[in-house]
């Protein structure tokens, strides 16, 4: 094995060449031409599309319990590390048909970067500007013996950054992968990872006091305090099982995920005005927070392959048990502030006090049945039943313990017919169950978690094959569930009924060799019914989600695309959003143009890869708002330099 140190200089700067990550071969990597549609797609370091773990038709899947790892349940608590991981695929629509058990607000599907029967050894280093403070990058290998059965993949990755908000954060992730393969189909994988946070120092939120965004602030500046910083563990493993068992197929697997914050503060700016003061500063201070989940799937599955008819038996157990320790830090009132400069305060003097526990119990039994007739139609119906039990234990003696329990039943049925050349309709129904978002930090009862909820999806659409290299798909969708967020006097609690009825279109393929586009655009009308609309303490729009998204990228690779050389752009463009929960403060609507390139190249027997990108090449200045109102400005333009070496 060779290994290289790069030093390249100019006015882009020093590029060291540390460890990366590995994926088939990383220089190869381009999201872009590797989606098959326009709902979200990530390779790598790459994403590209309408949707990503955080967002799906207005929800987030993460949060939501909506998570496949390998296509088997997984309760995701935080990020997994980048070194065990090769990508993801948001399943949603004409995407999620012939799926087993669909979720109402679509799934995050991560796929596991697995070891294979040949050795690969990936490096990457990066350099940004104006955020990076020092060498970035990553190493991977994958390596085999005895004679293939066994298979070891790892790698490590370190950056050190000066974060676009100001502040300053290291991270590192690093993570194992060992494959056993005894005989054909197969496949044993154990897996470990943990993504490193270290002196990450938080960025503030603010809360307008009127009705019109903050002021625009210079970006960069460092307004969070040097003893706020978040220090966390965040760690994903498992095992997994694939094999043919007495003529079935067995697919099994048992996952760990765990958030371990050694310290973590939240920076809360109320009452901000047009000249950028503030009325007041709020710090939320706390120690040792742990929020671990044990989850995993047994699935045994039959197929009948027929003459025009095939069939597929699933029958599935999956569950979970989590437990959550949250709670007991201080508020740190600091007063009046300001959003133009730094404003240093020493620390105050806080002790951390007895934790809150969230424990949450869960099991579904299920059975899913799938027909397909190749061009002609499909049927795909599930059913499962839920046992959930949830129980919190305060600290605080005077507070009561509320224990919650739900025994749901689970429903999906969806189909397609093929109704011309090239051309399908779809159209399915889903009712399932979701956990409600964490209350924010904001809110008095914060870090509060309500109780699984219930939620419904009908959805319809076509997908027509425009040539064999492009395809087109237009849907509509309406999803329905119980409405959490704040009320007048930040109590975090449910105000009422979510409804998002939207419209998606996407555009994904080749328009000619060489020339891949990636569009789409979502139109979503999301309105809150109940309590308190009618009683009129909050609006009937959501806080944060957008009305609109659009987004297209085109990657052109030179000589029909077999040159080395290709260029790559993406235009995102995004609707205004409420900004607060009355509906009297609107965040304007934005649009970012990014611009990258790839320079391919052999040297030293290996695959290299040249890739410069700038990220919001005009400088756009935009609003970012969460859902309970906090508002943070959009990132500036940001110009990256990586270099990939497969050997």
């Amino acid at each position: 094995m060779r290994c290289y140190l790069l030093s390249l200089s100019g006015p882009i700067g020093a590029l060291l060449l540390v460890s990366a990550p590995a994926h088939a071969q990383r220089a190869g990597e381009n999201a872009a031409t590797q989606s098959s549609d326009a709902f979200g797609r990530s390779v790598g370091n790459e994403k590209t599309g309408l949707y990503n773990s955080e967002d799906v038709r207005g929800f987030n899947p993460v949060d939501a319990g909506n998570v496949r790892l390998e296509g088997l349940y997984f309760d995701q608590v935080d990020r997994i590390s980048t070194r065990i991981f090769d990508g993801s695929t948001i399943r949603v629509g004409a995407a999620a048909l012939r799926y087993p058990f669909p979720a109402p607000t679509g799934l995050v599907d991560y796929s596991l970067t697995k070891p294979g029967k040949d050795a690969s050894y990936s490096f990457n280093a990066e350099y940004s500007s104006p955020n990076s403070i020092g060498p970035g990058g990553s190493f991977e290998f994958k390596q085999p013996f005895a004679d293939g059965r066994f298979a070891i993949s790892g790698g490590i990755g370190f950056r050190a950054a000066t974060r676009f908000e100001g502040g300053h954060s290291r991270y590192m992730p690093v993570g194992a992968a060992l494959a056993w393969r005894p005989k054909p189909e197969t496949e044993v994988l154990l897996f470990a990872g943990d993504f490193i946070y270290r002196t990450d120092e938080l960025r503030p939120y603010y809360y307008p006091a009127g009705t019109t965004p903050p002021p625009k602030v210079e970006r960069g500046i460092d307004l969070s305090q040097p003893w706020a910083s978040r220090n966390q563990d965040l760690w994903t493993g498992g095992a997994i099982v694939k094999t043919p068992l007495l003529g079935l197929k067995l697919e099994a697997g048992l996952f760990y995920s765990a958030r371990d914050q050694h310290s973590v503060y939240a920076d809360l700016m109320r009452g901000v005005a047009a000249d950028g003061s503030v009325a007041a500063r709020r710090i939320i201070a706390e120690r040792d927070n742990y929020d671990g989940s044990w989850s995993g799937e047994a699935r045994l599955v039959k197929e009948w392959i027929g003459t025009s008819v095939n069939h597929r038996l699933v029958a599935s157990v999956r569950g979970r048990s989590r437990n959550r320790e949250f709670g007991g830090g201080s508020v740190l009132t600091l007063g009046p502030s300001t959003i133009l400069r730094p404003d240093l305060r020493a620390e105050p003097v806080w002790t951390q006090g007895a934790k809150n526990r969230d424990e949450v119990r869960q099991i579904t039994g299920g059975v899913a049945w799938s027909m397909v007739s190749p061009q002609r139609f499909s049927l795909d119906v599930g059913i499962s039943k839920s046992r959930y039990r949830k129980a919190l234990d305060f600290a605080d003696p005077a507070l009561a313990d509320p224990v919650t329990r739900d025994n749901p039943l689970l429903l999906n049925v969806a189909g397609s017919v093929h109704v011309a050349r090239g051309l399908s309709v779809y159209a399915g129904y889903t009712r399932g169950q979701e956990e409600a978002l964490v209350a924010p930090d904001i809110a008095t009862n914060r870090s509060e978690a309500p109780p699984a909820i219930r939620t419904s999806q009908v959805e319809a659409g076509a997908r027509w094959a425009i040539t064999p290299r492009l395809t087109m798909i237009a849907g509509a969708f309406s999803i329905r569930k119980p409405y959490y967020n704040l009320d007048p006097a930040l109590r975090y609690r449910q105000l009422g009924t979510l409804t998002n009825r939207g419209i998606e279109v996407s555009l994904t393929g080749q328009l000619a060799p060489g020339l891949t586009i990636v569009g789409g655009s979502m139109f979503l009308d999301p309105r809150i019914s109940g309590e308190a609309i009618d009683s009129n303490l909050i609006g009937p729009r959501p806080v944060g989600q957008v009305r609109r998204r659009s987004i297209a990228t085109l990657d052109w690779r030179l000589d029909a695309g077999r040159g080395a050389l290709s260029f790559d752009a993406t235009v995102e463009s995004l609707s205004s959003r409420m900004g607060n929960a009355a509906n009297t403060l609107v965040a304007p609507p934005r649009a970012t143009l990014n611009f990258g390139a790839r320079y391919r190249f052999k040297a030293a027997g290996g695959t290299w890869l040249l890739r410069p990108t700038v990220l919001n090449v005009f400088n756009e200045y935009g609003w970012n708002v969460n859902a309970s109102g906090g508002f943070t400005y959009s990132n500036p333009r940001t110009a990256t330099l990586q270099l990939v070496a497969d050997f």
